[in-house]
């Protein structure tokens, strides 16, 4: 195996892995599988005590992401010494197998009408490959600033780096 083919190996594992923790698995000792110490049904939940990853793509956006010149400027530094080998200088795909982030692969994942923060998710907790999660939040919305800009999106209000804030932030153009 190459590495490459390593690294899209652990990406994907990733990804699996953080889906999968959020999804509620039920256990032997269940009511609703016929298990347990009591017979009697347990009423559902009312309310989910958190917004798992797919529901993110649920919550209503208010307005269009924005991001401010230096975010994007300071994005740029960040991807040419730490992207651009896996993702090009030209956000197309670099030489060691990175996914391009200009195609339209990209555009139908993260463009037209995606919630902000499904993007800022997938940069916080699967990039760089070998170490994700590594970056401040400041860093990881400066490196969305750069990305968002090179696919020509407006500059205007800072970019936030909650992902709270950006569930209220569409990616439009």
């Amino acid at each position: 195996m190459t590495p490459t083919i390593l690294r899209l190996s652990a990406s994907l594992a990733l990804a699996i892995g953080i889906m999968a923790a959020a999804w509620p698995i039920p256990s032997a000792s269940s009511p609703a599988l016929g298990g347990g110490l009591s017979q009697r049904p347990v009423p559902a939940p009312q309310a989910p005590d958190r917004l798992h990853l797919a529901q993110a793509t649920a919550t209503p956006a208010e307005k269009p992401v924005s991001f401010t010149k230096e975010q994007a400027d300071r994005g740029k530094k960040k991807y040419d010494s730490e992207c651009a080998d896996c993702h090009g200088k030209d956000l197309k795909g670099g030489m060691n197998g990175g996914a391009s982030l200009r195609s339209v692969t990209f555009t139908q994942n993260f463009g037209e009408g995606a919630p902000a923060s499904a993007l800022y998710l997938y940069l916080s907790t699967l990039m760089p490959p070998n170490s994700p999660g590594r970056y401040s939040p400041e860093t990881y919305a400066d490196v969305m600033a750069y990305i968002l800009k090179r696919n020509g999106y407006a500059e205007g209000a800072p970019l936030p780096s909650e992902v709270e804030a950006l569930q209220t932030l569409v990616i439009q153009k």
